[in-house]
């Protein structure tokens, strides 16, 4: 194929096609690299449901570019899944606004057009972000966008331009553990980083042709690598974000003018806060111990709806069981935690160190590793039976799977 010399309405489309089927297919690279702000293991999961919304939305779209920048502006912005998600979305919309921009002035978009709407949306995603941390998404998209800015005012094509902006985020990627400790100590780069680099790929596969990176790892975990990674990134985790127990996300429709009230607001009752959006519909989201008070917070300025409420203990949970699944480490009782001898001892199954520490801190004796995929034998109940300091034992087996063997 001949290199691009400016994006039309059928290249940008392609784009965005490519970059849905790229983050399908390393979303489980990139759900092992997740380690901040919670290491719950769905970035890439959050991603790539959010390219996939954007890509529906394109189907139903006309074909000139206005159209197409439009519907990716709107299917971002509705998709959008999760801290990362949220972020992506506004570079995208940072990216399609300049574009569109663009063409309504009558402007090719080439590696000036290209370069100026990336560091719009580079400006966007740090403006949507309660608290900005650098070594993540953000730096990524920040350094990238300077690059491009740089390659662009040196006269540099759209090739070169997208090339300047691709080196630019490898590089940030590649320096995201330098910049934020939990990255450093689990021995991984930024997950959402990670994600977006794939933009850049993608686009000079559209533009010249280039091959995307095949995905290193599939859906069966097969590289230790990774696999590594992912228990690290669990290992070491931010404990004061990972803290907050609920994700909470809503779409608002709201003034403009309520919305930076409204984050003053939540700034007092969670952190993770990304609220992105314009002309009177925002997506918001947030990591908090408060339900309440954060919908409350959105009915007072407008109107919630599309609310979505995830438990991150739960979620952290499940994560854990599934690295056990994987490894099949065989399970045994809790043995680190010494009892003085009871009348009446208590016994419980569960998974995750969260749970654990409650059901310790509520008086179980014996705690042994088990859930719905990770089902404890008679012989280890019975171990945990036998070592808790009574005569007398309730057993509690906390899963239908587990009370035939309890």
């Amino acid at each position: 194929m001949s290199t691009l010399t400016s994006l039309g309405a059928a290249d940008l489309r392609a784009v965005i096609s490519g970059y849905a089927d790229a983050l399908a297919a390393h979303r489980e690279v990139i759900n092992r690299l997740n380690v901040y702000p919670v290491p719950d293991g769905d970035t890439g999961t959050n991603m790539a449901l959010t390219l996939a919304s954007v890509a529906a939305e394109l189907d139903g779209a006309d074909a000139d570019l206005a159209s197409v920048c439009a519907a990716i502006a709107h299917g971002s912005l509705m998709g959008a899944r999760g801290n990362s998600g949220v972020i992506l979305s506004q570079i995208l919309r940072g990216l399609s606004f300049g574009i569109r921009d663009a063409d309504a002035e009558g402007r090719a978009v080439d590696g000036a057009v290209f370069a100026t709407s990336l560091a719009a949306a580079a400006e966007a995603a740090y403006g949507a972000v309660g608290r900005p941390v650098e070594g993540t998404i953000l730096t990524v998209v920040r350094v990238a966008a300077e690059h491009a800015v740089a390659a662009a005012d040196g006269g540099a094509d759209l090739l070169a331009t997208v090339e300047a902006a691709h080196l630019g985020a490898t590089e940030a990627l590649a320096s995201t553990p330098d910049l934020l400790p939990v990255l450093r100590d689990a021995g991984v780069v930024d997950s959402g980083g990670t994600g977006l680099v794939l933009l850049f790929d993608v686009a000079l596969h559209v533009i010249d042709g280039r091959d995307v990176p095949d995905a290193p790892l599939d859906t069966e975990g097969a590289s230790a690598e990774f696999i590594a990674a992912f228990d690290a990134a669990h290992e070491h985790g931010d404990g004061s974000l990972a803290s907050l127990r609920y994700e909470v996300m809503f779409l608002l429709d709201a003034p403009d003018s309520s919305i930076v009230g409204f984050k003053d607001v939540w700034a007092t009752l969670g952190d993770s806060i990304v609220v992105v959006g314009g002309e009177g519909l925002w997506n918001c989201h947030i990591h908090t111990d408060d339900i309440g008070p954060c919908i409350e917070a959105g009915i007072e300025v407008g109107r919630p709806r599309s609310i979505r409420i995830t438990d991150l203990l739960e979620e952290l949970a499940d994560v854990e069981e599934e690295r056990w699944v994987r490894e099949a480490t065989p399970m045994a009782p809790e043995p680190s935690i010494v009892h003085e001898p009871v009348p009446c001892a208590v016994v419980a199954v569960s998974v995750g160190d969260g749970v654990r520490r409650i059901f310790h801190s509520l008086g179980v004796q014996v705690v042994v590793t088990g859930g719905q995929t990770m089902n404890p034998s008679t012989a280890q109940l019975l171990e945990a039976v036998e070592s808790a300091p009574a005569d007398d034992v309730v057993l509690l087996p906390n899963n239908k799977n587990i009370i035939p063997v309890a």
